[in-house]
């Protein structure tokens, strides 16, 4: 299993924007946001596995996180964004798709607001977070990807976010089923056409809170 993570310190504007509802629960879409980094600092040890906890103490507020579109090909993306009333702390969140695991730099999200993680080789950290060869190539054909506040990635609490395409059974699908974010035996359909996912309507689990982008 391959460990692979990011510590880096970033600070984003604390402005409202998007028109997020009051109950974090909305259609609209997210605003990018650019990130300003201050501090890098990367480590990497291929022969560690990843630890089923962390000890990471995590302040959030009232903001929800959520996946908010994924790109698929080598230079795909991986939407982050807060659609709660308040700004939010991302630091001990991870990225999760089997077997590799990205946790997420230190960033403060506004509501509304939305950080990009690339897997670009050639990504411009002043404008996302680079994360070629910590991340693997978002396929069309079939996918998941969980989004956890820590992690304890078989921990129906530690994951708070989850979109699953192209098939059922990925290796975090269970946990998200447990957690009520995604439901059984349930995947977005898809083609291999298809160049990503937009979230709509988060305010219930399943495909149908997503559409599928095309050529």
């Amino acid at each position: 299993m391959k460990r692979a993570a990011i510590a880096l310190i970033l600070v984003l504007s604390a402005c409202t924007g998007g028109g997020t509802s009051s109950d974090g629960d909305s259609g609209t879409a997210l605003e990018p946001t650019t990130p300003s980094p201050t501090t890098t600092v990367r480590s990497d040890d291929p022969a560690s596995t990843v630890p089923e906890t962390t000890s990471t103490t995590i302040i959030t507020g009232n903001a929800k996180f959520v996946i908010g579109s994924v790109v698929f090909g080598e230079g795909g993306t991986i939407e982050v964004g807060n659609l709660g009333p308040d700004a939010g702390d991302l630091t001990g969140f991870w990225i999760a798709i089997h077997p590799y695991y990205l946790e997420i730099p230190s960033v403060v999200i506004a509501p509304g607001k939305a950080i990009i993680i690339s897997i670009a080789e050639d990504a411009d950290p002043e404008l996302v977070i680079p994360a070629a060869d910590l991340l693997p190539t978002l396929k069309s054909g079939s996918g998941e990807i969980g989004l956890y506040s820590s992690g304890g990635f078989g921990d129906p609490d530690a994951i708070v976010d989850y979109v699953e395409w192209g098939s059922t059974g990925h290796t975090r699908s269970n946990v998200a089923i447990q957690a009520g974010l995604w439901p059984e035996d349930e995947a977005i359909v898809i083609d291999g056409s298809a160049t990503g996912l937009t979230a709509g309507d988060r305010s219930e689990p399943g495909p149908q809170g997503w559409s599928v982008t095309s050529p």
